[in-house]
């Protein structure tokens, strides 16, 4: 291949000199690494070599992406950074050879189009200006392309950027390269084409929540991701990748996102799903014999068409909305206080002093107050401790302020008897007091409609706390719980305990978090320290609604003690502007506030597909000839998808009798494979595919309301190139696309 570029040379050369340095340093560290022994502090450094020596090897095919030249102002000293996955150092003289891109000055590769630029360090604010900046397309160590500059004169005319568009935006040759790669079955990392505003995410502030409102395609788990990996290398003398939690919508997608994970050097991180973290907390706090009922079940309920189910499917809504939701958080704090005001029996608490009678004394009046008013911000075993710890100042006090008045010197042994007798005093006192279990006064709460009426804002209405109750008491009765009961039951716990002296997690990630309830946010932001979280997620996709977001705005303003860093993302790299505007107007019927249309980057592909079959095995052989052109095409991922998991059984195993090779996912799968895949609408949120093909769009089948818009929207923008709908006989389209009937052809 020929680059046609004035530098090409002289970059290629130096390009020749890093691979020969890294090729270098593999060497010696292959060398140091035979010499193993079992000393314990070798092993760890290593360790560490090991590390190193994996991700030298698999930066020596591409060591970097970008050059940044940049001019300090107050020296006119001039910097070339060479930019990469990872700062590679050149062992004799010390020089970085190539810059991490997590490292301050990098920040200035990916700040946006201004010449005058700065970058932070510990030592201050670096101000100048950016003389070049430059991309690099490298394969096998090869430079394959040179783009210049990412500034609005260099756009990339060919792919039909409008003059005007100038003013909106723009799209750079080096990003579109990117976006019209075809995908595997891995999330990639996008270390080279993070774009100004996903930097800005990335690069915030380590100790506050940051919240992400952002469209399908925009790159928000990616950016969440590479959140993780800058503060690991930023701030490793103040926290541990180890106290890092990843939490994600379901195994599946933990699967999705692995392979990125050791690439951004997180591989250390912990990642798990919420019910699978917090039922590990839970289960010690059951009696013997209580199980967890399968959280994949509402699954069902909720998605599988069964008309006969629509009474057990409102009292399911009810109940698991309700638990989840700020109301339920409300209610347990005021139980709390409930309990305290009704179990605790005051009482005086008396000593009598023996060598002058005298009787030192607390009134119930004021350990009340001081347990239910001045220690309310602790927990309840916490309060009890510091009541012990104010009760014996005080009472000390009494008896210092008596001996000065009876002029009666204390010596220490005397002391150190009278601190005695007052620890078994309030040992005694306290004793009496109930010890509270969470499981089981949350148990007894859900079976009591009186009291959670009276505990529970009159705008929750009685139909709703009813079901609420007796779906409670039916589970309780077989001794079971549900996904929904997690984090009430772990908040409640929280309440009584609180979370321990230090917060198990450094930094928390929620993906996909609007289909996290408020209580589920509420409990890992207290088990997270100083509120350092990245939650990101698309209301727009919350097909989770029985139990999931439907704002931010709660948890924004509820949940956190400091300020909360809040950021929209609209521009959308995954899809072609074709498929957006078409995912774009499902999105438009739903009317709901907070939604935001995704922007789609500037790329064109073919206009999806709408095509109606005369019959099930008509459209079935229509999908395989198509397929199998994609493939031969050269597509990687093809999704086959059907609103319910009964019909991904169905359409799975006609496909595979018409010859036609494929897997299927279902809900407990871990794996993704790959290839052509046939699985359930609610199955792709999170995923993406070069090719999506959706079958029975229709009117029965997405319905009226605004779980099945959401789900038709999540399934429409899951494509990076082509999006085919399938409708059959004379059914009729769904409410939100009747706009695209006339786009329906016959086959």
């Amino acid at each position: 291949m020929t680059i046609h570029h004035p530098a090409y040379k002289e970059e290629q050369d130096r390009l020749d000199k890093t691979v020969h340095t890294i090729e270098k340093e593999i060497g010696q560290l292959r060398e140091d690494l035979r010499e193993a022994t079992d000393d314990y502090v070798k092993q760890v450094v290593n360790s560490s070599k090991a590390r190193d020596l994996f991700h030298l090897e698999s930066s020596v095919k591409k060591p970097y992406f970008g050059r940044v030249d940049f001019m300090k102002e107050e020296t006119y000293e001039m910097d070339s950074v060479y930019i990469g996955k990872r700062g590679i150092v050149e062992r004799d003289t010390m020089d970085s050879v190539v810059v991490d891109w997590r490292a301050p000055i990098a920040s200035l590769y990916y700040s946006g189009e201004n010449k005058d630029a700065f970058y932070r360090t510990l030592q201050g604010i670096v101000r100048g200006e950016v003389k070049l900046k430059r991309n690099f397309a490298i394969e096998d160590a090869r430079i394959t392309g040179i783009y210049d500059g990412a500034l609005k004169e260099t756009i990339h005319r060919e792919i039909g950027a409008p003059e005007d568009f100038l003013e909106e935006g723009y799209i750079d040759e080096f990003l579109a390269s990117s976006l019209n790669q075809n995908n595997d079955s891995r999330l990639k990392d996008i270390v080279a084409t993070i774009q100004t505003e996903q930097n800005d995410i990335i690069r915030a502030e380590k100790d506050r929540a940051i919240v992400v409102q952002g469209v399908a395609g925009s790159g928000k788990t990616t950016i969440a991701l590479h959140r993780l990996s800058y503060l690991i290398y930023n701030y490793q003398h103040l926290i541990a990748s180890k106290k890092f939690m990843v939490f994600a919508p379901n195994k599946l997608f933990l699967t999705y996102i692995s392979d990125v994970l050791p690439e951004l050097g997180v591989e250390d991180v912990q990642q798990a799903t919420f019910t699978e973290w917090a039922a590990k907390q839970v289960k010690v706090l059951l009696p013997k014999g209580w199980r967890i009922v399968d959280p994949s079940k509402p699954l069902l309920l909720f998605f599988e068409d069964d008309t006969s189910k629509q009474v057990e499917q409102r009292k399911a809504w009810n109940r698991m909305s309700f638990k989840g939701s700020i109301h339920c958080h409300n209610m347990l704090d005021r139980y709390m206080n409930y309990l305290l005001h009704e179990l605790i029996t005051y009482k005086d608490l008396r000593f009598i002093y023996n060598k002058t009678k005298h009787v030192f004394e607390m009134k119930k009046a004021d350990i009340r107050q001081l347990f239910i008013d001045e220690f309310a911000h602790l927990p309840y075993q916490r309060r009890r401790e510091a009541l012990a710890k104010h009760v014996k100042q005080q009472m000390t006090q009494q008896l210092f302020t008596h001996l000065r008045e009876v002029k009666i010197d204390l010596d220490k042994p005397s002391l150190l008897r009278f601190e005695k007798k007052m620890d078994e005093l309030l040992a005694l006192y306290l004793g009496k007091w109930p010890s509270i279990d969470a499981f089981s006064v949350y148990a007894q709460l859900l079976q009591d409609w009186e009291l959670i009426r009276k505990l529970t804002s009159e705008e929750i209405p009685d139909e709703m706390l009813q079901d609420v109750v007796e779906t409670s008491k039916s589970l309780i009765e077989e001794e079971r719980i549900e996904a929904e009961d997690l984090a009430p039951i772990l908040y409640l716990r929280h309440l009584l305990e609180g979370s321990g002296k230090e917060a198990p997690f450094d930094h928390t990630v929620i993906d996909e978090a609007q289909d996290l309830s408020y209580v589920e946010i509420l409990v890992l932001s207290l088990h997270t320290k100083n509120e350092s979280m990245t939650i990101v997620g698309d209301l727009a996709q919350g097909i989770h609604a029985y139990r999931g977001l439907d704002s931010w705005q709660p948890v924004l303003r509820n949940i956190f003690k400091k300020k909360t860093d809040f950021y929209t993302l609209e521009q959308s790299y995954r899809s072609t502007i074709e498929i957006m505007n078409w995912s774009n107007v499902v999105l438009e019927g739903t009317h709901l506030p907070e939604i935001t249309e995704a922007k789609p980057v500037l790329r064109h592909g073919e206009e999806p597909l709408f095509l109606r079959a005369k019959s099930l095995s008509n459209m079935l052989e229509d999908i395989k000839k198509r397929v199998e052109k994609f493939l031969d095409f050269g597509h990687q991922t093809v999704a086959i998808v059907t609103k319910t998991i009964h019909e991904s059984k169905k359409i799975a195993k006609a496909l595979k009798e018409k010859g036609l090779e494929l897997h299927h996912l279902g809900v407990k799968d871990k794996e993704f494979p790959g290839g052509v895949t046939v699985l359930p609408a609610y199955l792709t949120k999170g995923l993406q595919f070069d090719v999506v093909i959706v079958l029975h769009v229709d009117n029965e089948h997405y319905r009226n309301n605004v779980m099945d818009a959401k789900l038709l929207y999540v399934t429409m923008s899951r494509p990076v190139h082509q999006l085919l709908l399938y409708i059959q006989g004379e059914a009729k389209v769904p409410p939100w696309l009747e706009a695209k009937t006339n786009a329906i052809q016959e086959i």
